[in-house]
């Protein structure tokens, strides 16, 4: 495949006659830090007691559905998170164990960052938290206390099996069509077992972003403005019967993936939280159950420092990962 699209725009990131290539990487991990930031301020809302006059909260922000951010987000990073492993993936070689292990460190490493984190944070806040029950959590892969952390453990395993797919000889388009038939059944599974909403309604837009990495000069020769408009009027089109469905979340990728190559939202900010969104979706609950409660009753303040703390936090956690992991490399070499 060529390194231009048919507009001859480079997917480095360089572009011609201001417009960004289609999905390039700096512009990817940007979107994912939005977001993830989205995520945060949806959790923060979740469960808020919005009519406790105890508690302060700015009737205009109901306006917003802060509510189902969280849902918008994570159906723009399960798009890009098939987008990318499947154009990585199908560029690929050779798939061997050093790859595989590269692909689950990052996946398991803020894992175990936020379990170090939240040990700390319990022992400062709340020792009585600090039982064996921990290591019940732990080994579920849940986050204290008791979170499902549903969200890890499906980007986890859509990546395993998107692995899998390639390690076995057959078409892209086979390995779309088999990603699409396992969402559609874990879709219906997990709906008539009676899971909550957020546990299947974005899962079809793995699946989707595989298909665009698939079909990739295609779909970044559609004219961007016409694709974005279409995403927004599906989504207000949507919007009249109920915002939280499938088609929502789907018609959301299509306006963020395409207005992303027209509006420029780079920012070092946004690439530090989208490049290492696991560590700040992890941090975000030791946050907000423990750190922030002292300005629980004020909604815009509780969320404000929520977000602050967390992107401080997250990024102490990460350049002392990166600090160890250059000293062990250090050790090893002769």
């Amino acid at each position: 495949m060529s390194k231009r699209n048919r507009k001859g725009i480079q997917r480095d990131g360089s572009a011609e006659m201001g417009v960004s290539s289609f999905l390039a990487v700096k512009d990817t991990y940007c979107l994912r830090g939005i977001a993830m930031l989205m995520i945060i301020i949806s959790h923060t809302y979740n469960g808020y007691p919005v009519a406790d006059a105890s508690c302060y909260f700015p009737s205009f922000l109901q306006w917003l559905h802060i509510e189902l951010w969280g849902g918008m987000g994570v159906s723009v990073f399960l798009f890009l998170s098939g987008y990318g492993l499947f154009y990585t993936l199908s560029r690929r070689e050779y798939i061997g164990g050093q790859y595989i292990a590269s692909k689950l460190r990052r996946l398991l490493e803020p894992f175990v960052i936020y379990w170090i984190v939240e040990v700390i944070v319990l022992a400062l806040f709340d020792r009585g938290e600090l039982t064996t029950h921990l290591l019940e959590e732990v080994a579920t892969f849940s986050i204290h206390p008791d979170v499902e952390n549903w969200f890890f453990k499906v980007i986890a395993v859509t990546y395993v099996i998107t692995i899998a797919l390639f390690k076995c000889r057959m078409r892209d388009s086979v390995r779309v069509a088999a990603l699409l038939a396992m969402a559609i059944a874990y879709l219906v599974v997990m709906k008539e077992l009676g899971f909550g909403q957020w546990w299947y309604n974005s899962i079809l837009c793995f699946p989707a972003g595989a298909a665009v990495a698939w079909q990739y000069d295609r779909m970044a020769a559609l004219p961007a403005v016409v694709m974005s408009m279409a995403g927004a009027l599906l989504m207000l089109a949507v919007y009249q019967i109920h915002m939280n469905t499938i088609v929502f979340h789907l018609a959301f990728v299509l306006f963020c993936v395409y207005v992303i190559k027209i509006v420029n939202i780079r920012s070092r900010v946004l690439f530090f939280i989208g490049y290492h969104s696991f560590v700040f979706y992890f941090i975000e609950c030791p946050v907000m159950e423990e750190i922030t409660m002292f300005c629980y009753s004020h909604f815009p303040a509780y969320c404000l420092l929520t977000v602050l703390v967390t992107f401080v936090l997250s990024f102490l956690c990460v350049r002392g990962s990166e600090a160890v992991s250059s000293q062990v490399k250090k050790r090893k070499q002769p």
